[in-house]
């Protein structure tokens, strides 16, 4: 049992850190912190959950190596962490402490994240990637990063 977390109903495990969602659709992560993957506005690691700040309305989690995101009950998705080949999605390579819109991004039903991307399935049955693409995992037909969601040719 994890101490501080009640009423899971879904986690998701990145590299080092962890985080939990929970029945009232917020989000609760632990472990290390050194790029902001936990979402509490610190770079401090936590050995217990801490909530993810200024997060509600999620209905699903993923744990990248140092980044997490959330799909929110909008279809939108908003991710936090560790930014360096654009894998929150905002048009950025930023890193951030606290949870960013991904930009584009309004109908998704869930998320997934890898080491330095993420992709999402949309509503309509298509997915969309962004971030690391060196080895082509966003589905783009190229290598090339990507700051903003683009569409994988499946």
């Amino acid at each position: 049992m994890v101490t501080g977390v009640a009423g899971a109903v879904a986690i998701s495990a990145g590299a080092n850190h962890a985080c939990a969602l929970l029945s009232d659709a917020t989000v609760k992560c632990w472990g290390a912190n050194s790029a902001g993957q936990l979402g509490d506005g610190t770079v401090t690691n936590r050995s217990t959950p801490v909530a993810v700040n200024s997060l509600t309305g999620v209905v699903g989690v993923a744990a990248g190596a140092s980044h997490s995101c959330a799909l929110l009950a909008t279809g939108s998705v908003k991710c936090w962490g560790l930014n360096s080949s654009g894998q929150l999605g905002n048009g950025t390579t930023t890193s951030s402490l606290t949870a960013v819109a991904v930009t584009g991004i309004t109908n998704a039903v869930a998320v997934a994240t890898g080491a330095s991307h993420t992709c999402a399935l949309l509503g309509v049955g298509t997915i969309k990637c962004w971030g690391s693409n060196v080895s082509g995992q966003l589905g783009d037909g190229t290598a090339t990063n990507r700051l903003t969601p683009v569409a994988a040719l499946v």
